[in-house]
């Protein structure tokens, strides 16, 4: 096996054995891999894409796609997808011409949008560094039953880095882990940030924390678009967004807690993400963002880290864990606010 690994000075590594260590650090910093043997994860074909990984247990299913480098499915198992898959473009590869596929799914940019003037001339569509491409991925089961696919791509001159992305299954939760890292390759000379976007089918609301001393009035601002995208209604420091009468809109928050979640019926997503390094935030300050597309379409939860510099071969990691909850379709929007709260240390 030849494991497709870019460092400083180095393109490829050979392995051999059962088990492979993949270094994502210049250090002890490791992440083992199956390459052979039992507890290799085989690809399997999902809607027509023919490199995908399964990890599954008995509370959820996640599906993760190579040619689309993103996770597609993420279910409660035997449940319905929450992930948006567009009906267009199943089973298609980026194309050559066109530097943006709206798949739907879970992926990450890492450079915020704000940014991509500065070397694009434009906000829209991606530069051509970060246009849609095919990542590198593997997936192997670890022995206390944690299933994992870790993706990999080299992103070229401005961002100059590889970034991995390790999505863990627990074993008997519906809970998956995302590790994040990226490895600089050279000196970046954009700012770079763990921009996660996860694109939610149609949900009828979005919570997330304000903070009490927000810098933005109400807690949050509108990026896009004249208002918020939908009724806003005041949870005690939790504000949960009405989006059954959605319109097109944008806005971020700087949130004092960095998690964000997404109700779709009786399921509620919900994304928090740690950081241990600290700086300012994309986007004059937003550590989270919302972006909807309009009533009975979908809806984007996001997360960001704060923006920072990496010389040749530094690295920087975060980390988001994604929970599935399940709830009464009834329940009242602070009620469920009130449970979504993380717990007290």
């Amino acid at each position: 096996m030849v494991w497709a690994w870019y460092g400083v000075g180095m393109k490829t590594m050979h392995m051999a054995g059962a088990l492979a260590v993949v270094l994502l650090l210049a250090g002890c910093a490791s992440i083992p891999v199956a390459s052979v043997g039992p507890n290799r994860i085989a690809p399997v074909k999902y809607r027509g894409w023919r490199r995908a990984f399964r990890l599954e247990n008995d509370a959820a299913t996640v599906i993760v796609v190579a040619e689309t480098g993103r996770m597609m499915h993420l279910g409660l198992r035997g449940g319905v997808n929450v992930l948006r898959n567009d009906p267009e473009l199943l089973g298609k590869a980026p194309l050559e011409e066109s530097k943006w596929a709206n798949y739907g799914g879970d992926w990450l940019w890492p450079v915020a949008q704000s940014r991509w003037p500065d070397f694009n001339k434009v906000d829209w569509p991606p530069p051509e560094v970060l246009r849609d491409a095919a990542w590198d991925a593997y997936a192997w089961c670890e022995p206390d039953g944690r299933q994992s696919c870790l993706l990999i791509r080299y992103y070229e001159a401005p961002v100059n880095a590889v970034v991995m992305r390790q999505f863990i299954l627990d074993p008997g939760k519906p809970v998956v882990t995302v590790h994040q890292r990226m490895v600089a390759t050279a000196d970046s000379t954009v700012p770079l940030t763990f921009w996660s976007i996860m694109q939610i089918a149609a949900p009828q609301q979005v919570f997330f924390p304000v903070r009490a001393n927000s810098s933005f009035k109400k807690g949050y601002k509108v990026t896009m678009g004249d208002a918020p995208p939908g009724p806003m209604i005041d949870c005690d420091e939790v504000v949960a967004c009405d989006l059954l009468k959605a319109d097109l809109s944008k806005i971020g928050m700087d949130a004092p807690e960095p998690w964000i979640a997404a109700r779709k019926y009786d399921v509620v997503t919900v994304v928090r993400a740690a950081t241990p390094f600290s700086g300012d935030y994309p986007d004059g300050g937003c550590s989270l963002q919302l972006f909807a597309m309009g009533r009975d379409k979908y809806a984007e939860i996001e997360t960001l880290s704060p923006e920072f510099h990496l010389r040749a071969g530094e690295s920087l990691d975060n980390t988001l864990t994604i929970e599935l909850l399940k709830c009464h379709p009834g329940i009242s929007p602070c009620r469920l606010a009130e449970r979504l709260r993380p717990e007290e240390k």
